[in-house]
């Protein structure tokens, strides 16, 4: 593992060096679809009823789906903010999947100020070609008051190319985040240097990859204290001869064509060795006999045993739910990893059913506080989103789908579900819920009722293992439809509550300020390791005595192709000291004493510094 440097901060430098990106001209694969009228979705008649019958064990709520008494406040910040930022994707009108998915956002304290700042990818025109330079990724640098400005040239940190998601973790042990890129053809890691610049070093740590890259998760997955990287990918499309779907009667005579025309592509996993290079260790993760078609994947010690599991959620096919264990062997100098797929006996492969969805965005919490973390994927248009309930015993992980006892089943079905993150957004101790929708085409020329722009969803949590939207009562953001794609979560402004960033296709991408009242206090809480990585991925933090147990995860990945704050956050504690056990993911155990509600950097066997009342 790399030793510990010393920490300076230096000016910022100006931009220098530029990387590829993309042109004009594109030939296309035609495919020739059935009529429009296999498009339509229709129900099975029983569906809805179904859908809307609670389970036996829970009440019946008129009110499940009002807004009624819920004092969830968002505002939207607007221009004078400095934050302005709205993703190109190229989006012509024949409906080339590439266009579709759009972009992620990123939480990250690129200069070690103490305020999270935020990175927005972006895309290009396509074909690739390395000569495009007019559509970077962003980073707004946080000044404070929720102000930012636009650092992107200044830290050299232009990602030219197709950009898709991010993941974001000290990964050289300097003190200092730094930031991997999914693309299409191409990822880029962006090392930080500490000076408030970045470089790119993807090519010379041979972790650029080459697939359609979308989200990624750092964590240490073979036990060597370095963190390690894996990657979710999707389908293998071609950006000069993209396949296109013809349908004379569209407005524009295409409509999208369906993931399962393609082919889907394994998986990547780099291993660090700890002085900045990197393994291909993919051939380690052995699956069933195909390939999935990732959009999400979340990193979370999902049974408690000191291991972590790694969740992919596959876009049509079976979920992964991936266990690592040692080798007994390395790869070079790195110890190497056995990964098998456990998705199927786990029971989170599939939905109650037997039907795998339109796996998307993932958001893994605790959701009814019974310590164990369970695994929320949002999906498709006439598809619920699903809630697996963990439900594991000692060494047996084990889950059981529990939309409908949730109540998350039916206010999901006319909405296509992308981003979402799990929040403490009232400080009341529990985990609410935040869902970005928007359709993959607009269908309203042959189906008015199947909307293309969708509303973000707020889910409130009951405290009884079930939900009520309310996002209605949450803010006007909610009220207008947009093209939601990524979501991003952390308390941007230190006031102990958490923020949202979404990524929008075509509208503008907006960043929510969270003033939902509150009389219960939070502790926001950034952890160094020593021992341990130094983001440490996996650690966990208990409130000593509380019941039920309130405790948090630092979780690897999760969303959709975005980066939540690398920081926990526990809400509904009283305004007077607690005691704090932490379970560093080395296996190292403290407590820590008479910590007050506020926001702190803790140390592993160190100090903590408290940084806001």
């Amino acid at each position: 593992m790399k030793p510990r440097t010393s920490i300076f901060l230096l000016p910022l430098a100006t931009f220098s060096g530029l990387l590829s990106g993309c042109t004009k001209s594109e030939p296309t694969d035609i495919v020739v679809l059935p009529t429009e009228s296999a498009l339509k979705v229709d129900l099975p008649p029983d569906l809805l009823k179904t859908l809307t019958d609670p389970d036996a064990t829970q009440p019946n709520r008129p009110e499940t789906f009002s807004a009624g008494g819920t004092t969830f406040r968002f505002r939207e910040l607007g221009p004078e903010s400095g934050f302005s930022f709205t993703r190109f994707d190229d989006m012509r009108g024949q409906r080339r999947i590439l266009e579709v998915n759009g972009g992620g956002a990123g939480m990250i304290d690129f200069d070690l100020d103490g305020r999270l700042d935020v990175f927005m990818t972006n895309g290009c025109r396509l074909p690739l070609a390395e000569d495009q330079r007019e559509t970077p990724g962003k980073l707004f640098r946080n000044q404070g008051q929720m102000k930012f400005s636009d650092c992107s040239e200044s830290s050299t940190l232009m990602q030219y190319g197709f950009a898709c998601g991010c993941a974001v973790a000290d990964t050289n042990e300097d003190g200092f985040e730094e930031l991997y890129v999914t693309s299409v053809r191409g990822n880029q890691f962006w090392v930080n240097n500490g000076d408030g610049t970045f470089s790119e070093v993807s090519s010379t740590t041979k972790t650029t990859g080459g697939l359609w890259g979308s989200s990624a998760a750092f964590a240490d997955l073979n036990g060597d204290r370095n963190l390690d990287l894996y990657i979710a990918n999707y389908l293998d499309v071609s950006d000069v001869n993209p396949k296109l779907c013809p349908e004379p009667k569209s407005p524009d005579r295409h409509v999208a064509c369906t993931p399962a025309m393609f082919t889907g592509l394994p998986d990547t996993l780099y291993l660090s060795n700890g002085d900045g290079s990197w393994v291909d260790a993919s051939s380690s993760i052995v699956r069933g006999e195909f390939d999935g078609k990732a959009l999400g994947v979340a990193v979370s010690d999902l049974n408690l045993d000191g291991t972590p599991e790694v969740f992919v959620a596959n876009d049509g096919q079976p979920n992964f739910l991936l266990k690592v264990e040692p080798a007994g062997s390395s790869v070079g100098s790195v110890p190497n990893v056995r990964i098998t797929d456990i998705g199927v006996a786990a029971n989170v492969a599939l939905n109650d059913e037997g039907l795998a969805q339109a796996n998307m965005g993932v958001a893994v919490e605790d959701f009814d506080r019974d310590g164990l973390r369970d695994i929320f994927v949002t999906h498709f248009y006439r598809e619920t989103n699903t809630l697996y309930r963990n439900s594991s015993v000692n060494d047996l992980l084990l889950f059981e789908d529990a939309t409908r006892r949730s109540e998350l089943g039916l206010p999901s079905l006319n909405h296509l579900g992308f981003g979402a993150s799990s929040a403490d957004i009232d400080n009341d101790g529990w985990n609410d819920l935040i869902v970005a929708n928007g359709h993959l085409e607009d269908r309203t020329w042959f189906d008015k009722d199947q909307p293309y722009r969708m509303t973000t969803q707020v889910f409130q949590n009951r405290k009884d293992g079930t939900f009520r939207e309310v996002s209605n009562g949450s803010g006007e953001y909610f009220q207008k439809p947009r093209l939601g794609r990524a979501v991003a979560t952390g308390d941007l402004d230190r006031d102990g509550r958490s923020d949202v960033v979404i990524s929008n296709q075509l509208d503008p991408s907006v960043i929510l300020q969270n003033e939902t009242p509150s009389g219960a206090k939070s502790l926001v809480l950034r952890l160094i390791g020593t021992s341990c990585s130094r983001t440490p991925i996996g650690v966990r933090v208990t409130v000593k005595g509380s019941q039920p147990v309130a405790w948090q995860e630092l979780i690897g990945g999760g969303s959709f192709q975005s980066a939540n704050a690398n920081e926990l956050h526990i809400g509904g504690l009283p305004d007077q000291p607690v005691d704090l056990d932490i379970h560093w993911p080395d296996g190292a155990k403290e407590t820590l004493t008479a910590i007050t509600p506020g926001t702190w950097i803790i140390q592993q066997s160190s100090h903590h510094v408290r940084l806001t009342e």
